[in-house]
C-alpha cells in the first residue's frame, strides 16, 4: 500500500492564504446580502446567490486540495 504524498509547505501556505481570502469574501458577501435584503432587491439577491455558490465551490476544492485529493 502506497503512502500518501505530503504537500509542499509553500503549497500549504498558499492554500491557507486562499482560505483566508475566502473568509474575507464571505464577510463582504454577508454585508452585501444584508443590504440587498434591506432594500428588497431581488436582482442583487439573485446575483449574490450565484456568488455564494461559487464561493462554496472554491472552499470545497480548497478543502480537497489541502487533503491532497481532487474530485470533479
Amino acid at each position: 500500500m502506497a503512502t500518501k504524498t505530503r504537500l509542499a509547505n509553500k503549497t500549504m501556505w498558499a492554500l491557507e492564504d486562499l482560505v483566508a481570502a475566502c473568509n474575507d469574501a464571505w464577510a463582504a458577501w454577508r454585508i452585501c446580502h444584508d443590504r440587498a435584503k434591506l432594500l428588497m432587491d431581488p436582482t442583487l439577491l439573485a446575483g449574490l446567490s450565484d456568488i455564494a455558490g461559487s464561493l462554496a465551490t472554491i472552499e470545497r476544492k480548497l478543502r480537497q486540495a489541502r487533503a491532497g485529493e481532487y474530485h470533479q
